[in-house]
């Protein structure tokens, strides 16, 4: 099969969810034989190559001018790259996220296009309870409803985002995101080591972690905390990792440290040689970061908010916390500190459940079963049409 992916924000560089399942799944359709191009908008400061093959992945990656409103043109450049995939049939299926709403305004094609939730700007906006943004609700809620198929990386989401946007029909599917299992063994762990891993923004939680922190460092005053993420916006507009130093007491400063991105591969160091994997969400779609650590058999606190309880289970699987409330989840992460046969057990737990739940052949099948029954009903559609 031939497929398409629409993404503005393929590794290398800064990414978020959305690029690393896009490049994870990408990679696996390709070595199991299948044929994959990936195309998106990027700024010019993005460091990465305007055409790239990433393990066989063809990327293109159209650069958007700086000028006010220069992401109009960048959005037709892309559709009529894809009608050019389309029309030479270099593609059998064109998938697009639902956020930024890329396929809104696409005009006919003779493929199915399907979207994939990851989590619009409108449906965070939503989940936060701050206002949704009138243009991009359009824009969203346009390309939603101009796809043919849709699917959702998991059942909250589907079901909070058709609400949002009254959409008329059901997703085609519920896909979890594939989530890659070292094979390695643990490296020996550090104990007192807490990570924190994801862009540096309010709905992420750590802003509930920093304040939470001064309670575990007086419980356990060897407890480090390491944050791994590109800086974001804060509240105030200014530079979030400065407004969270800020809040820092002089008294444990030295013992959170802020590593800025790192490559997933780095990531992965951490979590298998950490002691607790920490993210107090406030708003996820399917977040990929906790279920890599708990790939790694890391022992992991996530959010009860979204979708964290679909994902896994409290004191079995992992921890799940109240983002609102910094005593719960000093609490938590003092319990698993304090009790080393209990965060090994919910580390092995986790990691099993990984496996068994969301592995990458599992994806695979799912997806690709899934991408056949599009074609197929897009083309009995138009054969009747």
């Amino acid at each position: 099969m031939k497929i398409g992916f629409i993404c503005s924000e393929y590794p290398p560089g800064p990414h978020g969810g959305i690029g690393t399942m896009t490049q994870i799944l990408s990679r696996t359709l390709v070595q199991a034989g299948h044929e994959v191009r990936v195309a998106g908008i990027y700024d010019n400061r993005y460091t990465a190559p305007n055409f790239q093959d990433d393990q066989g992945v063809k990327i293109w990656r159209l650069r958007a001018s700086e000028r006010r409103l220069g992401w109009i043109p960048a959005r037709y450049r892309l559709f009529q790259l894809v009608n050019t995939w389309v029309r030479e049939k270099s593609v059998d299926v064109i998938e697009v996220p639902d956020y930024q709403g890329l396929a809104a305004g696409w005009g006919p094609l003779a493929a199915p296009v399907v979207a994939r939730l990851h989590g619009s700007e409108s449906y965070f906006a939503k989940e936060l309870g701050v206002p949704v943004r009138r243009g991009s609700f359009w824009i969203e809620r346009a390309s939603l409803r101009r796809v043919d198929f849709w699917s959702s990386v998991c059942r909250y989401t589907a079901d909070k985002t058709r609400e949002l946007f009254q959409l008329r029909f059901a997703p085609s599917a519920i896909l979890y995101n594939p989530v890659e299992v070292p094979s390695a063994p643990a490296l020996s762990r550090r104990r007192n080591q807490v990570i924190f891993s994801g862009t540096l923004t309010p709905k992420k939680g750590i802003v509930s972690l920093i304040h939470a922190w001064p309670m575990v460092k007086a419980a356990c005053p060897d407890a480090e905390l390491h944050v791994y993420g590109k800086d974001g916006r804060a509240d105030s507009g200014g530079s979030m990792l400065q407004a969270l130093q800020a809040e820092l007491p002089s008294a444990v400063l030295n013992s959170v440290t802020f590593h800025g991105h790192v490559t997933r591969e780095r990531l992965f160091e951490v979590f298998r040689s950490a002691g607790l994997a920490v993210f107090p969400s406030y708003a996820e779609a399917f977040a990929i970061a906790p279920l890599e650590a708990m790939a790694c058999g890391c022992a992991t606190i996530y959010s009860q908010r979204g979708s964290g309880p679909e994902l896994l289970e409290q004191d079995k699987t992992g921890l799940l916390v109240d983002p609102d409330q910094p005593g719960q989840i000093a609490e938590s992460i003092i319990r698993a500190l304090r009790d080393e046969r209990f965060t090994e057990r919910l580390g092995a737990a986790g990691r099993k459940l990984v496996e068994e739940r969301f592995s990458l052949a599992g994806a695979l099948k799912q997806n690709i079963a899934f991408y056949a029954e599009c074609v197929e009903r897009f083309r009995l559609a138009h054969s009747l049409s």
